[in-house]
């Protein structure tokens, strides 16, 4: 038999032959990318009462690389960008629909597999940074000008994941996580609406966030939803200066993030 009647008589076996592959347990040495579909709310609570939110859909890019290492320890570094365009709502400045609205986020951590049988638990810590940038530049119904903020915070995830084979061929992962913000700091680029003032920066530094995923896995696939939520506290206050002459004092009231999608992902081992 020639080699090239081999591979012919190969080709309809190797689709089979990589389903066939087992899907370990453990945390292995690999790389994913993929892309996620989202539904997006930021809302900001001022005394208590509604204040401002944006609202749409994200569609975005993710890659990660996890690195397994002796004793069932391993690191995991991720990133993901996510880009929509948002509808603006508030209690006295009208509505503005079609703002561009983009989250960049970037991690690492490292945690330690606990298999146990057919399962495994997976504690883990880290640290992470995410940036938003919202623009809503140009004017509300009511004639309100917009103007561009751009958000940074710094937090640590500490979280868990649980994996249970549901055949050799596949498992269904799930992981809870709570991220402890270190710092927030929001820009207000309000020289956007008069060129005089000073873009003030308002730093935070009470908030948290939850984190849930569930994913069915492969040894080449995956495919999942997730929520991510954040709460963020008052921010301390920033002076707004117009021409170089103070005028007042700006505070970001304490705000909700609420992500709801679903993900997909290619892994290369």
């Amino acid at each position: 038999m020639t080699l090239l009647k081999a591979l012919v008589l190969a080709l309809p076996l190797l689709p089979a032959a990589l389903l066939a592959q087992v899907v370990p347990l453990k945390t292995a040495t690999s790389s994913e990318l993929g892309f996620d579909v989202s539904s997006y709310r930021y809302e900001e609570v001022n005394n208590g009462a509604f204040f401002m939110a944006n609202e749409g859909n994200k569609v975005g890019l993710a890659a990660s690389l996890s690195v397994a290492l002796e004793d069932d320890w391993f690191w995991t570094a991720d990133a993901r960008q996510a880009h929509g365009n948002v509808s603006y709502s508030s209690a006295g400045s009208g509505t503005k629909g079609s703002n561009p609205d983009i989250i960049t986020e970037a991690r690492i951590t490292i945690g330690r597999d606990f298999p146990n049988g057919e399962q495994l638990l997976a504690p883990y810590f880290g640290l992470g940074y995410r940036h938003l940038y919202n623009d809503l530049r140009g004017y509300s119904t009511t004639g309100a000008a917009g103007y561009r903020r751009i958000s940074h915070y710094t937090y640590m995830p500490l979280g868990i994941t649980h994996r249970l084979h549901l055949s050799p061929q596949a498992r269904f992962s799930t992981s809870l996580e709570y991220d402890l913000l270190l710092e927030g700091r929001q820009q207000s680029f309000l020289s956007d609406v008069n060129a005089t003032s000073n873009d003030p920066i308002n730093t935070q530094r009470e908030g948290h966030g939850l984190r849930l995923t569930a994913a069915y896995e492969t040894y080449h696939w995956s495919a999942g939803v997730y929520f991510h939520h954040w709460n963020i506290a008052d921010s301390d206050l920033a002076l707004r200066t117009l021409g170089g002459v103070p005028t007042s004092v700006i505070m970001e009231p304490q705000n909700t993030t609420r992500e709801i999608g679903m993900r997909f992902r290619l892994r290369f081992n």
